[in-house]
């Protein structure tokens, strides 16, 4: 039975959402679609940034009146029971928290804290988009006090078509068909304090925040408050990227106020200063051909072409044969369309 399930709902998911590529369509078919083969009363799909993990733009199935703060401090401000980070890691990545905690999900933190307090659900299946190696997005239903928990029949219907929807979502992103607007004017630069207010921003950075998808009940995108928050767990840089509803990539840096002379005072230590920035060419080119499903090693190849290396080098620099070199070239041009080197630097060049 749930091998049916399963069956039949990849066949919506491939007649349903044939040749989408506007994310916001595809996320509501997909959405739908999964709805009913397994009910659920809410759910939200994010895309990830594939080189971070961090999510870059969300997707609701209804308005919940409120912001992603709680959201994005739930999921990156701390160790909890099935965050995405967790599922992604797992052979078959998915996650129900009734029996992940054996009935006892008041056991996890943003249930305990939020999810059930805040809206009533009583029970979570999460899973993550997974393809080529990398996490291109991921899906978290809810069910209410009038439903019935998630089964482990439920889990495997939606896990058995990850992959098909990962491609699907990477698709929709790097499609052939976008093209890039006119960067805002000045430094796009915010100040998030500790309650993920803003305390200043720049008019180039409320330019960037519209494309990112504006506001939300008065909060900040989704894609900069996850910087946001993943900036107070680490002493990293936090990183992710997004295409901007103009059709632009950009890139989200967020990080920690430091320490100044011994003389003055410190920030206070929950604010964040955060960066938005035209995504560089090269790195619109990794994506894409992460995106397009090249393997590590051919994205290695496809990137010393795109620098003008001959194969006698490329050879060299990636102790290879010539000859891997060219089957890896012939791999490479079968999965991006093209027939030659001049045809794949000329799909991949932004302009």
């Amino acid at each position: 039975m749930t091998t049916q399930r399963h069956r039949s709902l990849a066949d919506e998911l491939t007649v349903g959402t044939r040749g989408d590529t506007d994310l916001s369509a595809l996320a509501a078919r997909i959405c739908a679609a999964v709805r009913r083969h397994v009910p659920f009363d809410f759910g939200c799909l994010a895309t990830t940034d594939p080189s971070t993990g961090l999510i870059s733009w969300t997707y609701k199935t209804r308005p919940l009146a409120v912001g992603d703060e709680e959201f994005a401090a739930a999921e990156y401000g701390g160790p909890d029971i099935n965050q995405f980070s967790q599922i992604a890691t797992r052979p078959d990545p998915v996650g129900v928290l009734s029996i992940d905690t054996g009935g006892a999900p008041q056991e996890c933190r943003r249930f305990r804290e939020f999810l059930a307090p805040s809206f009533g659900f009583t029970d979570e299946l999460r899973v993550t988009f997974r393809a080529q190696g990398l996490i291109w997005g991921a899906l978290a239903i809810y069910r209410g006090a009038a439903e019935p928990p998630f089964t482990a029949a439920d889990a495997r219907v939606v896990s058995a078509v990850q992959s098909q929807v990962a491609d699907l979502i990477r698709g929709a992103a790097f499609s052939p068909r976008r093209s890039g607007s006119e960067s805002a004017g000045g430094p796009s630069v915010i100040i998030v304090d500790g309650a993920d207010r803003v305390a200043n921003i720049t008019a180039a950075a409320d330019a960037r925040i519209e494309d990112l998808g504006g506001w939300d009940n008065g909060s900040l995108p989704a894609t900069v408050l996850a910087a946001t928050a993943a900036a107070r767990s680490t002493p990293e840089l936090a990183m992710t990227r997004a295409m901007g509803r103009s059709g632009s990539w950009l890139t989200v840096r967020a990080t920690r106020f430091a320490a100044g002379p011994a003389n003055e005072a410190a920030p206070p230590p929950d604010d964040v200063v955060v960066t938005i920035d035209d995504t560089t060419a090269a790195e619109i080119c990794a994506m894409t051909l992460a995106a397009r499903g090249l393997s590590r090693r051919e994205q290695d190849v496809a990137a010393m072409v795109l620098q003008g290396a001959a194969t006698s080098a490329i050879a060299a620099a990636l102790h290879l044969s010539p000859h891997t070199v060219q089957d890896h070239l012939k791999s490479i041009f079968a999965k991006l369309g093209v027939n030659s080197r001049r045809e794949m630097v000329s799909s991949l060049v932004v302009r």
